[in-house]
């Protein structure tokens, strides 16, 4: 059978499955303003979807198997784009997407602050119908292209990263949606399938080549430009413009014009759960020109909706939304193998999170409150019914010395690598329960612990190891600023702590969240 012959069967192959599961299709549409209903689970179980990255102190012999060597392979000459996740309240996560997305990084590339990530805006809006310039500004930021660079002596140069290192670090940040790595752009459709031949972004699908040629794979297409004149798009979608970009017409024009390239892959098709996702963008902005880009999806951000207080047997008044958790676990770099510490633990969601990204992590939660508040068995319950290791729960004020020694005691008497907070504010101005704020307890505490370690090491540990860090959340209302509620610098300086960053997260009208990080130096 001759090339063309296989290529038109091929090409029927597809645009048959494509007709039987267009009506299904739909389901699977982007969203880029609006977050899509999420389903309420039947069951608290499941296994956790995040990759298990091996800490590099403790090396192990393992056999390479032909997806390992692919995920090795070096993404820092190709292009990347992420599609953050949808809002609910336009801004409402925003701040925290590209804070959290460096954290991740550096910790799975284990790499100095000099590493510095670029984000590019890769959609431009040039829709005609109105659209209010805040919905235009978060619809540009929806989606975007990333770089990574390093300073080092003031030159910036380019590093060395794997793909399964940013694979890892999407699975890990709970603001992405998608991670998708570029294999071809073109202003002409038609010129997309040799480009990706030439750049080999999908070789690891071809026939004989050892490493993903039997995986399944799909081939869905994206308008985020004009529309065409033929494409027949209900009103409705036309305003709200790309909420579902889905393109029908560009999907029967890219099969076609694809087919030289995918008579080549050795896997079959697989619409409804398929292992490879091949896309084409129209109308993606790229050096201020709209493109077509070809891409292949390569992780998904987790799915932060199982650990929702909704989710949960331990709910307490003002639990921790996952997103806020994940984004402070990251903002902290945390590892497998890490030593964790919330003193301010509550229901643990923050630790559920790190449980998440780092499943070998130790982890330990403080909490004042008794069981009749906080209930530590269906805290235990929370963790297990999810597969995840669960947390060494103390009982006391973190204030205290003795249970301050409790917890570096159950993790074998060394410092903690992060200590991630959302302290209890509310509870306690309500209650005048100290006129120290929480934050400035912590503080007071790790400059105790650093002066006692230092003054007589052999008896006392410190909380806070040289080089970790302290990310906490910081409530600030319209009356009040970020640096009056942060502790002052003689206490910094106690501690041992210099400040890193901060990013606000606004609430409503009168108040505002502030993620603050701190960095253990002395």
């Amino acid at each position: 059978m001759g090339t063309e012959q296989i290529s038109a069967n091929l090409e029927r192959s597809l645009l048959a499955c494509f007709c039987l599961v267009a009506g299904s299709f739909s389901c699977c549409s982007s969203f880029l303003l609006f977050e899509p209903p999420i389903r309420p689970k039947k069951t608290l179980s499941f296994t956790s979807s995040l990759s298990v990255s091996l800490d590099r102190s403790f090396p192990v012999s393992v056999q390479e198997t032909p997806a390992m060597i692919w995920e090795q392979h070096d993404v820092s000459s190709r292009k990347l784009l992420v599609h953050w996740r949808g809002e609910k309240d336009a801004g409402y996560s925003k701040p925290f997407r590209h804070l959290e997305f460096q954290g991740a990084i550096e910790a799975e590339l284990d790499l100095p602050c000099s590493f510095s990530t670029t984000f590019t805006n890769a959609l431009d809006y040039t829709g005609e119908e109105f659209m209010p310039e805040v919905n235009i500004e978060h619809f540009n930021e929806a989606m975007q292209y990333v770089s990574f660079s390093h300073d080092k002596n003031g030159t910036e140069q380019s590093i060395t990263v794997s793909r399964g290192s940013v694979i890892r670090t999407a699975q890990r940040c709970s603001l992405i949606h998608a991670l998708y790595e570029v294999i071809a752009s073109s202003d002409n459709l038609d010129d997309l399938a040799d480009l990706a031949l030439e750049s080999g972004g999908f070789e690891d699908l071809y026939k004989g080549s050892g490493e993903n040629e039997n995986s399944t794979w799909c081939f869905r297409a994206r308008n985020y430009g004009e529309l065409p004149e033929n494409e027949n798009v209900d009103l409705g979608r036309v305003k709200r413009y790309s909420s579902r970009a889905r393109s029908m017409g560009m999907e029967k024009q890219g099969l076609k014009a694809l087919t030289n390239l995918l008579i080549r892959f050795g896997g079959k098709v697989d619409l409804q759960n398929p292992q490879v996702k091949i896309y084409i963008f129209d109308g993606l902005s790229e050096g201020g020109n709209p493109r077509k880009i070809l891409a292949r999806q390569i992780a998904t951000g987790p799915k932060t909706s199982s650990i929702s207080p909704a989710e949960r047997i331990c709910i307490t008044n003002t639990p921790l939304e996952p997103i806020a958790a994940f984004s402070l676990c990251n903002v902290a770099r945390i590892r497998n193998r890490d030593k964790i510490l919330d003193p301010y633990a509550g229901s643990c969601a923050t630790l559920l999170a790190a449980a998440m990204i780092a499943p070998s992590a130790e982890t330990v939660g403080i909490e004042i409150a008794h069981n009749g508040l906080v209930n530590r068995d269906d805290i235990i319950q929370d963790f297990r019914s999810r597969s995840l290791k669960p947390p060494k729960l103390i009982c006391g004020d973190s204030t205290k010395l003795c249970i301050r020694e409790e917890a570096t005691k159950s993790v074998g008497g060394v410092p903690f690598d992060a200590c991630v907070a959302d302290p209890p504010y509310g509870i306690r101005e309500s209650t005048n329960y100290n006129e120290n704020s929480p934050l400035e307890e912590l503080f007071t505490s790790i400059a105790f612990d650093r002066e006692a370690s230092l003054a007589n090491p052999s008896n006392h540990s410190r909380l806070l190891r040289l080089g970790g860090r302290l990310v906490a959340f910081v409530p600030v209302t319209d009356q009040q600023t970020l640096s009056e509620m942060l502790p002052n610098q003689d206490l910094k300086e106690r501690a041992g702590l210099q400040f890193e960053v901060s990013r606000e997260q606004p609430l409503n009208e009168k108040l505002s969240r502030w993620l603050v990080s701190y960095l253990s130096v002395r």
